[in-house]
């Protein structure tokens, strides 16, 4: 879908679906319905009916291995949502000066409404920004992103030091702990301690220590050179 095009009347359900399955292509994830369910928070049965009804409209293809790819169609539509909701977090956090850590969750609300003209103009008051807050590719205005190699904080070593490049937007309670830690993409840090037999890893942000349990450094993504 060119940027500017008419937005197609789907709804809000269908969008979110199809930026569900958007986002776990980007990570790259093979899709099923067992995970499209726990992405969703809702029954296998109501993702494999709402699919039907995806399929039925051209918008994905599910095969026999029971795998959701997209069709051309589905692509385009799911990228245009995952770009509204990116854009939506950048004029929060810049021109309305919304908490970071509330950013995700508010632009969920507005990513439905945003028209493609509004889209535009909204880009173009940002000044097209190339990730969000968190560090994600926007769609649409990343080209040319130059995206250096990338590691999960676990993959660290005692000693090093590295840069934030991502971090997980899902989970408010764990952003606000993020912003209150600054734990941002392109806060400077260095690893102190990687503690397997505790289960914790220890960060030095400014001369101050930041403690995270192995399954929250899993989820953030820093330079890997």
């Amino acid at each position: 879908m060119l940027l500017g095009e008419p937005k197609p009347e789907v709804s809000a359900v269908v969008e979110n679906y199809l930026q569900a399955i958007y986002k776990l292509k980007e990570r790259d994830e093979r899709v099923f319905p067992t995970r499209l369910a726990e992405v969703m928070d809702v029954s296998i049965a109501t993702v494999v009916g709402t699919l039907k009804r995806l399929s039925k409209q051209a918008m994905v293809e599910v095969g026999k291995d029971k795998e959701v790819n997209f069709t051309d169609r589905g692509k385009d539509l799911g990228e245009a949502v995952v770009r509204r909701h990116r854009l939506a977090e950048r004029m929060l956090t810049e021109l309305l000066g919304v908490a970071w850590h509330r950013a995700h969750s508010e632009a969920h609300r507005l990513e439905h409404a945003i028209s493609p003209y509004v889209e535009t103009k909204l880009a173009e008051a940002l000044g097209y920004p190339k990730t969000n807050p968190f560090g994600m590719p926007i769609p649409g205005y990343s080209d040319g992103l130059y995206q250096p190699p990338m590691k999960s904080l676990t993959q660290t070593q005692p000693g090093e030091s590295t840069m934030i490049e991502r971090v997980p937007e899902e989970d408010r309670l764990l952003l606000e702990f993020f912003d209150d830690s600054g734990l941002r993409p392109g806060a400077q840090l260095k690893i102190k301690e990687l503690a397997h037999y505790k289960g914790t890893i220890t960060l030095l942000l400014d001369e101050e220590e930041v403690v995270l349990g192995m399954d929250v450094a899993e989820k953030v993504l820093v330079r890997a050179s």
